[in-house]
């Protein structure tokens, strides 16, 4: 097949936006209604429930939480494992059928039919049916892995999470390989998620399974691909400057609030951030539509085109836009929206003056600040104290005579350019070895001894991560803590890791440490520890989980967090302690929320927050 002229990519993109933004204009108010209350309903009834089920499945393999060192617990038992399946089931098919349902009502737009909830719903029905058989999971790769790894988690309230957590993207930036490898991977997670992108209107419209719908998408979309990818960005791009200009309507009254009658301000805001989540929801309704519209338009095309292919099973009407909507539906739609703004106001107003209060939250530089030096060096280390850290936070691994240094990786390929493991290398030698980064900062790998003594000369107080790589002494934990009590700095940092082992012996040896247990994955609850806090990765962390370790007397650290608008989120939550590559930003945000009374930069974080959540 022939790569399409410009002159029918322009036509062919025209053509798709076209018949999104004619739909949203004059028949979106019924679909975006069927799109806010399909969320509504599982954020609200489906989620706890699966949550529930989920409770139950650790329960019964003897776990409160899930960590990644005691997963295989789960598998261990029959009944957690056939509960698993069953949420998967249940939030494959919820997330399906939601996709689906919008299919069938742009579908019933763009051939022009009045809007009719019954019609919909009936042929909707029939759509479902088969969703319920075996041979729609050929259509799970793609909703449950391709399509939110691409970002389009939004579209699903279930998917809205499933994504790269940044630990591992931003490991990969830290090395050319890394930064290659990570470009390479969108490339491919783009390119699949445009060439799939007409699978679902393909299953709904067709008696395809879905494995066959997949590839039918993959074959069609070769020749549009480039439409399609255009009319999703411009779509994207159009709700980003909405959502910016919502923002700033949404922050002005308060703003005025602040300067003339701040006792009004925290009332103002409340209200104001009631019409913003409602406005925002508008904002992601529609852009929903428009996508799901985009995807159902290019099918009708691409099987007009190859109508020898398959034979449609539902209306192959050409494409118009429905004019005839019933305005009960506007009013119903006009109605759950004020009902979302006045209950958001309303339960929001208390919040805004907690919000408000001056975050305690401990910044914590992570490996040091590698904005000034390499990670874990003491260049990084005088960098991030000069920054006014409140901790550094380093990792210390031991070397194969037994001693300690302090290093990340357990290889020194990614920062110092040689295949050689630092288990192979004695102190001495790790210490002679130079390290590099990509911001062009050198620096030599310091002995744990040097690192403390420095750390004790400048005042930097840390949170030691205790690394393995697997080649440790039987006895080293015990070293690690004779060396640091040897020249008396015990008890003036902290610890963490993230081996269990680790964490319950070292409590157990030393019981007045202060001790952390690291989580790169945190589900549901956490779990059973003797620690003292718990360090959760960005991608796990919540506000439940913040607020169950509290209840427990533990403390709340979070890593590694680099975005200021998750930073400031943290802040809020009063987090015990926010690990960052960035602590400059995180402390001029901390400075910033305690110098400033005013209620406009609370009303800004809590809209932002509802971005990033939705």
């Amino acid at each position: 097949m022939s790569t399409p002229s410009t002159p029918r990519i322009r036509a062919t993109t025209a053509d798709l936006l076209g018949s999104a933004f004619r739909i949203v204009r004059t028949g979106g108010t019924t679909i975006a209604l069927i799109a806010v209350l399909s969320q509504v309903a599982i954020a609200l009834i489906a989620l706890p429930v699966m949550g529930w089920l989920v409770h139950e499945a650790l329960s019964a393999a003897g776990l409160s939480g899930i960590d990644m060192p005691r997963i295989g617990q789960v598998f261990a038992s029959p009944f957690a494992i056939a509960v698993f399946v069953v949420v998967l089931i249940l939030g494959y098919l919820l997330m399906l059928g939601q996709l689906m349902l919008l299919v069938v009502a742009a579908r019933h737009a763009l051939a022009g039919e009045a809007f009719r909830l019954r019609t919909i719903w009936r042929e909707f029905a029939g759509v479902f049916a088969r969703l319920v058989r075996p041979s729609s999971l050929g259509l799970m790769p793609y909703l449950l892995v391709i399509l939110p790894l691409a970002g389009f988690g939004f579209l699903s309230v279930i998917t809205r999470t499933i994504t790269v957590p940044s630990f591992i993207s931003g490991e990969l930036m830290k090395s050319v390989p890394g930064i290659i490898g990570w470009i390479v991977f969108l490339l491919i997670v783009g390119t699949l998620n445009t060439r799939y992108s007409l699978t679902l209107p393909l299953y709904a419209a067709t008696a395809l399974s879905g494995r066959r719908a997949r590839k039918l998408s993959f074959r069609l979309t070769k020749a549009y691909e480039v439409p399609i990818f255009l009319a999703v960005l411009i779509i994207a791009l159009a709700s980003v400057a909405a959502g910016f200009l919502l923002l700033v309507v949404s922050i002005a009254p308060t703003m005025l609030m602040d300067a003339v009658w701040p006792e009004a301000a925290p009332v103002t805001a409340a209200i104001m951030l009631g019409i913003a989540v409602t406005a925002g929801i508008v904002v992601m309704a529609s852009a929903t539509v428009m996508v799901v519209t985009v995807a159902v338009r290019a099918s009708e095309i691409t099987l007009a085109a190859h109508p020898d292919l398959v034979p449609l099973s539902g209306s192959d009407a050409p494409a118009a836009v429905a004019k005839n909507v019933s305005r009960r539906y506007t009013v119903v739609t006009a109605a759950v929206l004020v009902g979302i703004a006045g209950a958001t106001a309303a339960t929001t107003a208390p919040l805004m003056f907690e919000l408000s209060r001056q975050p305690s939250t401990l910044v914590l530089a992570h490996r040091g600040f590698s904005n000034v030096g390499v990670e874990n060096t003491i260049g990084g280390l005088d960098g991030a104290a000069n920054a006014g850290s409140d901790l550094v936070e380093m990792d210390v691994m031991q070397t194969a005579d037994g001693g300690f240094v302090v290093m990340h990786d357990a290889n020194l390929s990614r920062l110092a350019g040689k295949d050689v493991n630092l288990a192979d290398l004695t102190v001495a030698q790790a210490t002679k070895t130079t390290v590099r980064d990509l911001a062009g900062h050198s620096d030599v790998i310091p002995s744990l001894k040097d690192y403390l003594a420095h750390a004790d000369a400048i005042g930097q107080k840390l949170l030691i991560e205790i690394k393995l790589h697997g080649r440790e002494t039987p006895d080293f934990l015990k070293r690690l803590v004779s060396e640091i009590d040897e020249q008396g700095f015990l008890a003036n940092h902290i610890y963490h890791s993230l081996d269990p082992h680790v964490v319950e012996d070292l409590k157990r040896m030393r019981p007045a440490l202060t001790v952390g247990y690291t989580m790169a994955f945190a589900g549901s609850a956490l779990p059973q520890t003797s620690a003292d806090f718990v360090v959760i990765e960005e991608w796990s962390y919540s506000t439940d989980l913040n607020a169950e370790a509290h209840r427990a007397g533990l403390g709340m650290f979070v890593w590694t967090v680099n975005d200021e608008m998750r930073i400031r989120q943290l802040l809020r939550d009063g987090v015990d302690g926010i690990i960052t590559d960035r602590p400059d930003i995180a402390l001029a945000a901390r400075t910033q929320m305690n110098e400033d009374p005013g209620m406009s930069p609370v009303l800004f974080d809590a809209i932002m927050r509802f971005v990033t959540i939705f």
